[in-house]
């Protein structure tokens, strides 16, 4: 039990003291009535940022989260309204002490309803402290273990409190190993050694701005990235490590996977690597390599070991889909800018595709599994036409 739990317990019995009071009918109205509002304000929010804020950020943040408190509560005063004329009928009838025991459990039931939609929500926020906290609370666990996953429209919000600028890899709590112990330094180095020639960095111009990510060569002409540094745009550069760049065009888009292939017309100098499909043990030690965008351009090796393997139910890249994803949990620092690098193994091929970072823990990265990228990856190498990226993903 944390700090959360005890606050979900002191409101919960406020709420249930509340209902006692003012019975089923004035609470099926007043409670009902806030949660129409959280609703609505969840459908609403990212809609009217979308109006004032052109780009996911603190600003839009604040004018969502706004909207949501504003719904919620002028949806909670009119429901009071209503509930405080019925709840004297109720009176008027002498439905007594079953009609307060039944609001007590009412207002309980949404409270805790209320909770887990918000806690499911700021799970995935800016704040790694908040979000980590929600994570070990007890009381999300198991109202996220009773619900269902959280509705499309909550994803649909989430996405413009969540800068990360990565996929989410969990559509409810996160999911978090024991860090494995990171690889030596014999190890990193070769992995490194082996993989630097062959990661490129991504440029795109989309979406009103720069989209910068990673990549690394599978091919003479073809690199794989993934999906949303490529999302909305159609001029793509690829920057090797000693600094030449190159136009691309993306011939294979995949935003459920997060996967995208690209074609470079020109050819690399770089050196291609071998994907493995082979899933990876806990512990296998390696390095993820890319170009985190406050590295200002220049490659970061991580040191990286695999915490663990499974498949996180999560969302597309536009935050509209469930979807299944085979990954690795990594112990490694994984930034924005990483996205699309390989995973290397000291031997030089790449076990994984690194898409994501935890929102609760700094430490810890998520890379795509070799056999759950094999099929674009092979795909992908053979193509020369481009395809549609899509729409921005903010």
């Amino acid at each position: 039990m944390n700090i959360v739990d005890l606050v979900v317990i002191i409101v919960a019995v406020l709420a249930g003291f509340r209902g006692w009071r003012r019975g089923l009918l004035g609470q099926v109205f007043e409670l009902g009535g806030g949660f129409l509002g959280l609703v609505l304000g969840i459908t609403m929010g990212p809609r009217i940022a979308d109006a004032f804020s052109e780009e996911a950020g603190l600003k839009a943040a604040i004018i969502s989260l706004a909207v949501v408190f504003v719904a919620l509560s002028v949806g909670q005063t009119v429901g009071y309204i209503l509930g405080h004329r019925f709840g004297k009928k109720a009176n008027d009838l002498r439905l007594g002490r079953p009609n307060q025991a039944v609001g007590a459990a009412f207002g309980v039931g949404v409270w805790l309803l209320s909770f887990w939609l918000i806690g499911s929500l700021l799970v995935s926020g800016p704040s790694k402290e908040l979000a980590r906290s929600l994570r070990k609370s007890k009381s999300l666990q198991l109202t996220s273990a009773l619900l269902p996953k959280p509705p499309n429209l909550l994803a649909y919000l989430s996405r413009y409190l969540d800068t990360s600028g990565f996929p989410q890899v969990f559509a409810g709590l996160p999911r978090l190993s024991e860090p494995a112990r990171l690889p030596t330094e014999a190890q990193a180095r070769a992995a490194t050694k082996a993989g630097q020639e062959s990661t490129v960095r991504i440029v795109t111009p989309a979406c009103g701005g720069i989209q910068l990510g990673s990549g690394w060569i599978t091919d003479s002409d073809s690199v794989v990235t993934n999906a949303h540094v490529v999302a909305g745009g159609t001029d793509v550069e690829v920057q090797e490590l000693d600094g030449s760049e190159r136009p691309a065009v993306v011939v294979l888009y995949d935003p459920e996977t997060d996967i995208a292939v690209l074609h470079v017309p020109g050819g690399l100098s770089g050196p291609s690597l071998d994907l493995e499909t082979e899933l990876q043990e806990r512990g296998a030690p390696g390095a993820a390599l890319g170009y985190p965008g406050n590295a200002q351009g220049r490659f970061v090796p991580q040191p990286a070991a695999v915490n663990s393997s499974y498949n996180a139910q999560g969302r597309d890249i536009y935050g509209s889909k469930l979807v299944t994803r085979e990954v690795y949990e990594l112990r490694s620092r994984v930034r924005q800018g990483n996205s699309g690098g390989p995973f290397v193994l000291p031997n030089g091929s790449v076990a994984g595709v690194v898409f994501a970072a935890s929102t609760t823990d700094g430490e810890t990265g998520y890379a795509l599994t070799g056999a759950e990228v094999e099929d674009e990856v092979t795909d992908g190498a053979t193509r020369t036409s481009p395809v549609d990226t899509g729409d921005c993903t903010h």
